[in-house]
């Protein structure tokens, strides 16, 4: 992904998650800033949990490398995998509280 492109959009229908390898993104919700993520971080989760569109806009602040799972390769992997299942929901309880 090139430094400046939306890599995901508030509001767009989710169909994948992605991993970071490399770069920094800029994540923002309604237009405000809510932090940067970077290597190891993930984003994507949401929309895919919950059937959900986007729910913030994620933008390269640098060049990236991302892995992704659609949708169909995600669940299965959540299910069989019970260590990135309570990470994912660890992760989701903090971003609610």
């Amino acid at each position: 992904v090139a430094a400046g492109e939306t890599v995901l959009e508030q509001g767009a229908a989710g169909a994948g998650f992605f991993v970071i390898e490399e770069g920094e993104a800029e994540v923002t919700v309604d237009g405000e800033p809510r932090g940067t993520i970077g290597p190891g971080d993930y984003f994507g989760e949401i929309a895919l949990l919950t059937g959900s569109d986007r729910t913030a806009t994620v933008t390269a602040r640098t060049d990236m490398v991302c892995h992704g799972l659609t949708p169909w390769n995600f669940k299965p992997l959540v299910e069989s995998n019970s260590g990135i299942a309570w990470k994912l929901l660890t992760a989701m309880a903090q971003k609610l509280h």
